[in-house]
């Protein structure tokens, strides 16, 4: 159970408790209720919608830590026209996960798969709709947006997308060091975001919703993909999907090595990567580390001139570990 979830029980516990408008008896009958609905209510219902390919199995098991199987040969979901609800089990409790067939196998298939749709959409919490990153073509999902949202408008709310594999946009110079994007490919995955969605807002006028970029393989942007599918969820749901939020760790897959090195307890002590200008000494213990000859020549560089005392905020924000790459890579003239 997430951190926010635990102190709402725990605030409405409390309040019941000490409530002097309240008998015992009283107190006692609600708090039993209470814990019984909770007990009693249903498990978020996630509808994936995506290609073969796209990493929706992957999603699932970065977001809730489950034991999604992951088909890389072949696709993983191969139903054709009826679609059990799987339980899957998360790190913090049981999801029920329906991932439909995708529109484009073919176009023979395309108006039995709008009936299916049209039948377990109304179902869910929540509709995922996976898409690669780096895929530009979309008219296949603007038509399948028409068509299958178009009779049912009361559904585009629940509607979330998510661009995946934000990794293998171009230049293809990803930060495995510090498992981020280049400069050049957050600019890329920006404009991306931006274009992919003003195309969903054309066929869609009503969805106020934003695509976000992520990387499932790499634990990258998570948080962003699952506030948008908390949004999406009715509201009086959204407490129980927040309560199956397990997010893998982006800095799991960061160089081991940087990670021993340190971090910031404000941005404006990482030193920056300035040839004129040599970074100034920080305390290690009782001891000072000196600055090199040279400025860091490289994010890794950079990372590992930190000192230990820095290492407690950078990485625990990944906005500043981003930022701190960002500088590097512009010192470095990239």
């Amino acid at each position: 159970m997430s951190g926010s979830i635990r102190d709402r029980l725990r605030r409405f516990t409390t309040s019941v408790e000490q409530s002097d408008d309240l008998s015992p008896a009283q107190r006692r009958a609600i708090l039993q209720g209470y814990e019984e609905a909770l007990g009693t209510e249903a498990p978020p219902r996630l509808v994936l919608i995506g290609e073969a390919g796209v990493g929706k199995s992957t999603t699932i098991n970065a977001l809730f830590n489950a034991g999604q199987e992951v088909g890389h040969s072949r696709a993983t979901t191969d139903r054709a026209w009826t679609i059990p609800v799987q339980q899957v089990s998360g790190s913090n409790g049981t999801l029920e996960v329906v991932d439909m067939p995708g529109l484009g196998d073919d176009i023979a298939n395309y108006r039995r798969y709008l009936d299916l749709y049209r039948e377990v959409l109304p179902t869910a919490d929540t509709i995922v709709w996976v898409h690669p990153a780096k895929d530009r073509m979309v008219h296949l999902v603007q038509q399948a947006l028409v068509d299958i949202f178009g009779p049912s408008p009361e559904l585009v709310g629940r509607l979330v997308f998510g661009l995946n594999k934000a990794d293998e946009i171009g230049p293809h110079d990803w930060n495995t060091h510090a498992n981020l994007p280049s400069e050049l490919q957050r600019a890329a995955l920006r404009e991306r975001e931006e274009d992919f969605t003003s195309r969903i807002a054309r066929v869609l006028p009503a969805w106020r919703g934003r695509a976000v970029s992520y990387a499932a393989l790499r634990f990258y942007n998570l948080t962003a993909l699952f506030k948008e599918m908390m949004y999406a969820v009715p509201e009086q749901r959204r407490w129980v999907l927040e309560q199956r939020m397990a997010l893998a760790d982006f800095t799991a897959l960061v160089d081991r090595k940087l990670l021993q090195a340190a971090t910031a307890t404000t941005l404006a002590e990482v030193p920056a990567s300035d040839p004129e200008r040599p970074a100034s000494p920080e305390p290690v213990g009782d001891q000072m580390r000196q600055p090199g000859p040279n400025p860091p020549g490289s994010v890794a560089d950079a990372l590992a001139a930190l000192s230990d005392a820095q290492w407690r905020d950078l990485y625990a924000d990944r906005s500043r570990l981003d930022e701190f790459v960002r500088r590097v890579e512009r010192g470095n003239g990239r």
